[in-house]
């Protein structure tokens, strides 16, 4: 299928105490496999923004390893890729975009931590939401400087629900082969 997605994340930011920090990207590149970034909101508001999110396309999905969030929302963007957001009791949100749940390839990636997205749609439920260096338990008050990383979906998707189709098929498989059309008509063709 063949398809890009292009992710924008802060590297050059000013965080709270007014300093200057240069995000390694090191420690952005661990995005493929934890959460760099993450979004902190009110804990009282969690809800409303789960709401909100649902309201915005989101779903919930149970199509998800539970790490103690209570939303797991999913929304499809284009092409293979959706996003999915973890919203836990504390105000805490984790995103990434990852491959769809439609195929196989979900379970093995690629996927990423991605905040903007997010963050862009929460504006219209909670005004005080801040983007967070989870490594350093310390927030941004300012991006000054993008990095851009591309994604590349697999080349083949492969569709898990015609497999999940085929299976129980393959196992009567024996059972309609005993008792086939040409094996009744034999049973019943006597001649006398």
């Amino acid at each position: 299928m063949g398809s890009t997605y292009v992710v924008y994340l802060p590297w050059l930011v000013r965080l709270e105490d007014g300093k200057r920090y240069r995000i390694p990207l090191s420690l952005i590149m661990r995005g493929s496999r934890t959460h760099i970034f993450i979004i902190k909101i009110p804990p009282y508001r969690v809800h409303d923004v789960a709401m909100g999110l649902i309201n915005k396309g989101f779903r919930q999905t149970m199509l998800a390893v539970s790490r103690g969030e209570l939303y797991s929302l999913v929304m499809r963007i284009y092409g293979p890729w959706e996003l999915h957001a973890r919203i836990f009791n504390d105000g805490v949100i984790e995103a990434e975009t990852e491959i769809s749940r439609e195929y196989v390839q979900h379970l093995i990636g690629p996927r990423f931590n991605i905040v903007y997205e997010i963050y862009d749609a929460l504006r219209h439920f909670v005004d005080e939401r801040m983007v967070c260096i989870k490594p350093m338990s310390r927030c941004i008050s300012d991006v000054i400087e993008n990095v851009r990383i591309e994604l590349e979906a697999p080349r083949v998707l492969v569709p898990w629900k015609p497999i999940v189709a085929m299976v129980p098929s393959m196992a009567i498989l024996p059972i309609i082969s005993r008792f086939s059309f040409l094996h009744f008509l034999h049973l019943n063709n006597h001649s006398d």
